[in-house]
């Protein structure tokens, strides 16, 4: 009897051995290939990092080839030309291509305030007192076009001015950004995202007029619910791969689960040094700042996506008339499928 129970606890230790393996072999492709849009020290990725670093892809039999590309347009360009299976960027990516023709799905939104922040250059905030005296004004954006620029754009609507009455000039985003305030004098004010925004409050260098980092920010700049970063791919993609989708989606939904209780020193212990670039103590406040951003389900509600469009469109006018099929831009089934596996136990 001794010698059956030891067969069988070394059965069961050998079965316990094997979970991830055999996931992989259930995988349709269980190696994938995924392009970030932008820099890993931006607080926007937050979570997807902490998957990748805590090995929660490969709990669920992946293996991840993940590539930074300088720009979230560098990186939907090498998912759209087959460089890359996933992409990881903003959810207002899947509506853009797919009035050009091309069809994304988001498979895991993880983000739901996107972060931007549009702050004043303090020696002009005596005559900058709100979105409606930027009229005519120089502000810094991350790029043409971005989500930087668009949201500010809607600020400006939503105020009154037309956002053409503005100029915008390019100063990338992290420490190019801090620099455009520290050494040029031609800006009036800034858009951009944590740890530039933190870093340049710190040094008081800046007054903050908006702030999406958090649920009351939002709610102001986009009047409702929103949704920033997300884990998308082809629709094809998907479709043909089921199983990998379902365990990309996983991997997120897990990770937003441990942000919930996760403390600071927690997250940090959960990403390698070079992330935060020698400057823990900056790192620290914009994870401060900005994890209330990850700490959700997932669930994409038609209100929020609506919202994403609503404020892409006034740059992009000809969205509004495009009959986007919004619902096909995200897949709420297979969060929902990881919620069962690793949402709060009922």
């Amino acid at each position: 009897m001794a010698r059956f129970s030891r067969i069988l606890v070394a059965g069961l230790l050998g079965l316990a051995a094997l979970p991830t393996t055999a996931r992989a072999a259930e995988l349709e492709k269980p190696s994938i290939s995924i392009a970030v849009g932008g820099s890993i020290s931006q607080m926007n990725k937050i979570a997807y990092f902490v998957a990748l670093n805590k090995k929660f892809f490969e709990d669920e039999g992946l293996k991840v080839n993940s590539t930074a590309f300088n720009s979230g347009t560098a990186a939907l360009q090498a998912v759209v030309a087959g460089g890359a299976d996933v992409g990881e960027g903003a959810f207002e990516h899947m509506l853009r291509l797919q009035s050009k023709g091309v069809d994304l799905t988001c498979i895991t939104v993880f983000g739901r305030y996107p972060g931007n922040v549009l702050a004043v250059r303090s020696s002009k905030a005596d005559s900058i007192k709100s979105v409606a005296d930027l009229k005519g004004k120089k502000i810094g954006i991350s790029a043409p076009g971005a989500s930087t620029q668009n949201f500010v754009a809607q600020l400006l609507q939503r105020a009154g001015v037309s956002w053409k009455d503005a100029s915008y000039i390019s100063i990338g985003t992290g420490a190019s950004a801090v620099a455009a305030i520290r050494t040029g004098t031609e800006l009036d004010a800034i858009v951009n995202l944590d740890p530039a925004i933190t870093s340049l409050t710190d040094a008081k260098e800046v007054v903050v007029l908006v702030d999406s980092r958090n649920a009351e920010g939002s709610q102001i700049a986009f009047g409702g619910p929103y949704l920033a970063d997300c884990l998308y791919a082809k629709t094809d993609f998907v479709k043909d791969n089921p199983k990998t989708a379902q365990a990309v989606s996983n991997a997120l939904v897990r990770a937003m689960q441990w942000l919930k209780t996760a403390s600071v020193d927690d997250i940090i212990a959960a990403i390698p040094a070079d992330y935060y670039k020698g400057d823990e103590e900056l790192y620290r406040k914009s994870l401060e700042q900005n994890i209330s951003a990850f700490t959700w389900d997932g669930i994409v509600t038609p209100e929020a996506a609506q919202n994403v469009l609503n404020t892409i469109s006034v740059m992009d006018p000809g969205l509004k008339s495009a009959n986007l099929d919004i619902p096909r831009t995200y897949n709420n089934t297979l969060v929902e499928n990881a919620l069962k596996k690793y949402g709060p136990k009922k």
